[in-house]
């Protein structure tokens, strides 16, 4: 489990690195949310719609951590979600990539075990990345604002080759 925690991390770390450069917090949450938005997508198409909301489920354990663990100390208040810049493209594109490659990386671990360590991790670096916690409401909005068009993208058959094993 380590192996795959320490490969998972470098591949979102990287990414993230990557993304940083030219790329306000802002750029990195969107590429994030892009990120889990894609993994959602990719699920949903390879295994339905209750194999997504798992992920949506993790997703939300995440942000009720936080939010607990943010209670005492700020007194719980939340952070807006940040709208998208001109230079939001490139930090989407590189961490979807990422986003794919942990989804790739699920075939040669047993069960799910890349896939939800990747969504965890994602969803912990959109927390740090946001200086706080988002309203999960948002969050939801974000992750839901183009579905029907990337359920249809990613039925193609260029995307199913990388998907679930």
């Amino acid at each position: 489990m380590s192996q795959l925690h320490s490969l998972v991390s470098t591949v979102i770390a990287s990414a993230m690195d990557r993304a940083a450069k030219g790329a306000g917090k802002g750029d990195l949450a969107q590429g994030l949310l892009a990120g889990l938005r894609r993994l959602r997508t990719m699920v949903g198409v390879q295994a339905g719609y209750a194999a997504a909301c798992s992920l949506d489920d993790a997703i939300h354990e995440v942000v009720v951590e936080r939010s607990l663990d943010a209670f005492g100390s700020s007194g719980g208040a939340t952070v807006l979600i940040p709208g998208r810049s001109p230079r939001v493209l490139r930090a989407c594109a590189i961490l979807e990539d990422a986003a794919m490659s942990c989804l790739a990386l699920n075939a040669y671990f047993p069960g799910n075990t890349a896939l939800n360590l990747s969504v965890r991790l994602m969803a912990e670096r959109l927390v740090d990345c946001l200086g706080g916690v988002p309203e999960w409401c948002a969050v939801m909005d974000e992750l839901h604002c183009h579905e029907a068009e990337d359920e249809e993208a990613a039925s193609e058959e260029r995307w199913t080759s990388v998907a679930v094993h």
